[in-house]
């Protein structure tokens, strides 16, 4: 009798074991789908995106400049019923028009003489950047990621946000760099230069993912780093053909990368550039490994303990594909340990 007990509290024990951890893989399938789902927004690109590509830092600052303008002042603005009998006649619907056909229709909204000249009373062009730039929803590596921020800077040279340090928001940028070029005076000129399209500028800055950078700062006149940085800048009113409020400064949206291969402008510097052996062909490549002829499994779970789960990390496949494979895996492990383990009981050997 006491040995049909511990028989039963020991099949109990192994149903509870695997039923937790099939809960667990399960648990971990969805979130990691939920995940994905969260995290990778298709329409438009995120500062960990970026890297060191220019086409995709534009991009970067265009999303940005969408997400302010368009999803959190334009489709708050209260019309009057003259202006929304025109977005009805052109298929607008402030709530559930994508961004893009907003986009194609500010231009013509533009044109409409009362839109035009009152559109600060309309919509409120007052609110910070913060809001939606630091705002609870902003994801991780959305709006800042290691060297990549975006920064929003007036035609004064008024710092109205920075992406990477706070504090000096609503102080008029005064910085010279180690090429001795007016940072502020560059992106300014920049900006305006091609207002439609806006450009890109280098300088000297700091980077903030390089530690060997960071220059003594006498001043607040001296820029803080001697990394070279390559920003693109646009003014968002030219680049959306939207209306400026009346009396409002001119303003600029911009963000940057730091180039590791490339020409510096006088005064600044790579860190962290590419390893001259990267080019170099290894003359161990041609060596044949004894080990390619043996064939190794193809699929196999990290580490599993008795009575216990493990989620292993592949790198194949998708992180869904990967979690639902572990799930089977680990019932199917649990399921042949617990028949090993009855069998070892009546022959009287302990697996």
């Amino acid at each position: 009798m006491k040995i049909l007990m511990r028989n039963t509290v020991f099949k109990t024990a192994v149903l509870a074991g695997l039923f937790l951890c099939m809960m667990v893989l399960a648990g971990a399938f969805f979130g990691i789908t939920t995940s994905v789902q969260a995290t990778h927004n298709e329409d438009f690109i995120h500062a960990e995106d970026v890297g060191t590509d220019e086409e995709k830092l534009k991009q970067f600052v265009e999303a940005a400049i969408d997400a302010y303008y368009i999803d959190f002042i334009f489709r708050q603005c209260e019309f009057p019923d003259n202006i929304s009998a025109l977005m009805t006649a052109a298929g607008v619907n402030l709530e559930t028009t994508p961004v893009e056909t907003i986009k194609g229709f500010i231009p013509q909204a533009a044109g409409f003489p009362d839109l035009a000249m009152n559109i600060g009373e309309y919509c409120d062009y007052t609110q910070p950047f913060s809001e939606v730039f630091r705002s609870a929803t902003a994801q991780d590596g959305e709006w800042k990621s290691d060297s990549i921020y975006l920064f929003v800077i007036d035609d004064q040279g008024t710092l109205l946000f920075h992406g990477d340090d706070p504090s000096v928001e609503d102080e008029v940028l005064q910085a010279i760099d180690a090429g001795e070029r007016n940072v502020a005076r560059l992106i300014i000129d920049k900006a305006k230069e091609n207002p439609k399209e806006g450009g890109f500028v280098d300088y000297c800055w700091d980077d903030p993912a390089t530690e060997e950078d960071n220059e003594p700062n006498p001043n607040s006149m001296t820029a803080p780093g001697d990394s070279w940085k390559k920003s693109y800048v646009v003014n968002p009113f030219e680049l959306l053909g939207a209306p400026k409020p009346a009396g409002s400064q001119n303003i600029i949206f911009g963000s940057g990368i730091y180039p590791k291969t490339g020409d510096p402008p006088s005064g600044c510097k790579i860190y962290g550039g590419m390893d001259p052996m990267d080019g170099m062909e290894d003359p161990m490549d041609d060596t044949e490994d004894p080990m390619d002829d043996m064939e190794m499994p193809t699929d196999a779970v990290s580490s599993v303990s008795g009575g216990g789960c493990a989620i292993a990390s592949g790198s194949a496949g998708t992180p869904q594909s990967t979690a639902l494979n572990l799930l089977l895996l680990s019932a199917l492990f649990l399921a042949v340990s617990f028949g090993r383990r009855a069998t070892g009981k009546r022959n009287g050997v302990q697996f």
